[in-house]
């Protein structure tokens, strides 16, 4: 299976990396780390933090007041990616450029490496005088050509091909003004705009965070947890398939990773309890893709959003709540139906671990509740990540049961420290005299009882009280508390571990240290994604194309909101066949998202800004239904990404996978049109929260997943032990997407079907 899988995730990823000799390996590694080191110390301003802390204690070191800006952040983060990329991805994918480096890849390293350090270099003296020269066109040349090749290396044909397009027609508009396009795409925005911004500042976090996840078992747990619940269900598999990839979507964010992870296992077992490998292949790409629409953490272009927007992270999860649970429970009810409709039973509980075992270890996802609490919280997304991250490192180490000590003792330390660190520094005296009694606690167990012993689980534990209560003592606020959780958490994992003799610490100190390489590598393809997608929203706004193409997309429509709605969606799904995520709603949500918005102007319901802020609620809706749309193109034939790689762990025809994909996501595709025509059930639009307005919000949620039930009941053909008849199929398709209207009069004819089916079944009609 290991080989198969490795095969899959090739074709799938539409990539062929090298295998590197050890020097090299070791190259890309460092690269990969200093990633992770820079963005800890200048972008997460771990530097400063550290500068604090020591002036707090009387002691000044002027070397941690060194200190980047943004812009010289990115650009060293992008001269580390020119070297993974060129190392890992060779010019062609054929053999002989697949066993050895080449002498070109070496130049274009030097040349890209060069190119960003420059603009590290240069940035300081251009913010003084906005100055552009000669030297400046050159390296800037260089930047974009080489970002174009490293995307295509990495991704492929397509987005480069679409930069290109864009990049000759601004070149052509400019006048081959070298000097303001260089300006414009290098050293102001284009490259270094928003979407790298975006992927530097917040999304690298959250791939560090999931990266650790995955390496300490995270995915797994969540997995067979589920198959533990739901298994011995009729269906079983396939529900803990969509509950399991959702949760752990939260993490990754990727759709096909997800079923690359999740999926070796689900996939698996859903065959074994019965489902055609066709059914099987597509319930895990549906359920993985819908993922990226699941907060707390959804896909790295909703972190874009929020920049786009000028509406924080924050109220984005909220605002993409209900149309997450409405997807899911549209999937879910699908399986269900298809699980009567083939006649399916629950698997022995003997398969499966028992559900104590996985009740005992609930803490593990702690992690996942914490970045949860902190991003609703408003606590800024890095830091909430990182925070996460140093719970996620005490939790793993207290999770290794090679490590003598009892648990639950361990778990509760973790956790009350865990509270205590979100306190604000106004009660810091009484906060840190109870974890200094935590410490003592701790030390007077391992002195005194045999439930603690002086080994890892302690001195982890040890670490991350005391620094917690130097934190207090020097009145630190808690985003600074937390980041150092996070960060020390690393730097104790690390030391901890490499001075473990047990197994348990060995595996900790090496999944630390590879979640670091991993993240590195993980992000290489989503920061060339977003570099560019820079290059082309610099075009558009660098030569008004972005507000030209808005209103051609008008004019094509006539003014007709569905038609324009419709045209969006076809331009976002074919679209996103060949560009990854993030490009395609930064293109979508330039060209797409405020035609629609002219659409719908001077409608007072759309008008109206988000309470709180400036942003118009139209245009909230729009880049949501773009944003939608863009991340089903994963499951959308001919080219379907996720489907396909279902279909390849399930051994099932890939056509038929990606129509069940389509199908069982039908959520997917009916919700953004009816979220967007009832913005108030994005929660965060609704202006005024009255009794009134929570019931209508209530029916509207009712009222969906009713359409969803009945649309999978017609798609299916069945209901129960019920065989449903073709004209009545086609009449419940028909009104249920009148009924996506909402109307009162077409929910309550869905409604009487569906309680006239509940009778007819219940009095034994014809199967």
């Amino acid at each position: 299976m290991g080989e198969n899988l490795e095969k899959i995730e090739k074709k799938i990823k539409l990539e062929t990396t090298r295998t590197l000799p050890p020097k090299l390996n070791k190259v890309v590694s460092s690269a990969s780390i200093l990633i992770g080191i820079f963005e800890i110390l200048f972008i997460f301003n771990f530097m400063f933090l550290l500068y604090s802390i020591f002036d707090k204690l009387g002691i000044t070191i002027e070397f941690l007041k060194l200190d980047f800006q943004d812009q010289q952040v990115m650009a060293f983060v992008l001269a580390m990616i020119f070297i993974i990329t060129f190392l890992r991805y060779p010019v062609m994918k054929k053999q002989k450029y697949l066993d050895k480096v080449m002498i070109l890849d070496y130049i274009l390293i030097i040349v890209g490496v060069v190119a960003a350090l420059y603009k590290f270099w240069r940035w300081p003296t251009y913010m003084v005088y906005y100055d552009v020269n000669q030297t400046d066109v050159i390296f800037g040349v260089l930047a974009i050509i080489l970002v174009l090749e490293a995307t295509r290396r990495a991704i492929g044909w397509i987005l480069p091909t679409i930069v290109a397009v864009f990049l000759l027609y601004g070149i052509r508009d400019a006048g081959f003004n070298w000097t303001r396009i260089i300006q414009y795409l290098y050293l102001d925005q284009g490259i270094f705009g928003i979407p790298f911004y975006v992927m530097t500042i917040y999304v690298f976090a959250f791939v560090f965070f999931g990266a650790f996840l995955l390496r300490i078992g995270v995915s797994d747990y969540i997995t067979e947890f589920m198959i533990s619940v739901f298994g011995t269900r009729p269906g079983g598999p396939a529900k803990a398939a969509v509950i399991s990839s959702g949760m752990m979507g939260t993490v990754s964010g990727s759709s096909v990773a997800n079923v690359l992870t999740t999926g070796t296992f689900t996939i698996p077992l859903m065959k074994k309890a019965g489902y055609p490998p066709e059914i099987a292949g597509a319930v895990e790409p549906v359920a993985s893709t819908g993922g990226q629409l699941m907060p707390p953490v959804m896909g790295a272009a909703a972190f874009i959003m929020a920049q786009f927007l000028g509406v924080p992270y924050n109220k984005l999860i909220i605002a993409a709540v209900l149309p997450a649970l409405i997807y899911y429970a549209g999937v879910y009810l699908f399986i269900d139906l298809e699980t009567k409709r083939l006649g399916l039973k629950g698997m022995p509980r003997e398969h499966f671990k028992p559900l104590s075992y996985f009740l005992k270890k609930i803490y593990i996802l702690l992690p996942i509740v914490v970045i949860t609490v902190a991003l609703v919280w408003g606590i800024a997304p890095h830091i909430a990540a990182v925070s996460s991250l140093g719970i996620a490192i005490w939790v793993a180490w207290i999770s290794k049961d090679e490590i003598p000590g009892h648990e639950h003792f361990y778990v509760a330390l973790a956790l009350l420290t865990t509270l205590l660190m979100f306190t604000s520094r106004e009660i810091a005296k009484p906060v840190g005299a109870v974890l200094f009694i935590l410490l003592a606690v701790l030390v007077g167990a391992a002195l005194f009882t045999d439930k603690v012993e002086f080994n890892e689980k302690f001195y982890i534990s040890f670490l991350f009280i005391t620094m917690t209560i130097l934190g207090k003592a020097l009145y630190m606020r808690k985003e600074e508390i937390l980041l150092m959780s996070g960060t020390f958490g690393i730097i104790f994992s690390l030391i901890v571990g490499y001075r473990s003799k047990t197994e348990g610490g060995k595996k900790m100190y090496s999944a630390t240290y590879e979640s670091m390489i991993d993240a590195g590598k993980t992000s290489t393809t989503v920061m060339l994604a977003a570099a560019s997608a820079g290059l082309i929203q610099g075009v558009l706004t660098m030569t008004g194309l972005v507000t030209a193409l808005g209103y051609k997309l008008v004019d094509l429509a006539g003014g007709n909101l569905l038609l324009l709605l419709i045209m969006a969606m076809i331009f976002s799904l074919i679209l996103g066949m060949g560009v990854p995520t993030t490009a395609n709603y930064v293109i979508t949500s330039l060209v797409a998202a405020p035609a629609v918005y002219t659409a719908v102007a001077g409608n007072p319901i759309y008008d109206a800004p988000v309470p709180g802020y400036s942003t118009a609620i139209a245009l909230l809706a729009a880049h949501f239904f773009v944003f939608y749309f863009g991340i089903l193109a994963d499951l959308t034939p001919p080219v379907a990404l996720a489907a396909y790689a279902g279909s390849a762990l399930a051994g099932g025809d890939f056509w038929k996978t990606a129509i069940n994909s389509v199908k069982y996501a039908l959520a997917g595709y009916i919700g953004p049109y009816i979220y967007f025509t009832h913005p108030e059930m994005f929660l965060i639009t609704v202006q005024d929260w009255t009794p009134e307005v929570a019931l209508r919000v209530f029916y509207y949620l009712l009222a969906t997943i009713l359409i969803m039930y009945m649309m999978a009941i017609a798609i299916t053909g069945h209901f129960k032990s019920l065989k449903v008849p073709m004209v009545m199929r086609a009449v419940l398709v028909i009104v249920g997407l009148i009924a996506a209207s909402l109307h009162i009069i077409p929910v309550g004819i869905e409604l009487a079907f569906l309680l006239g089916l509940i009778f007819y079944e219940k009095k034994g009609g014809a199967s």
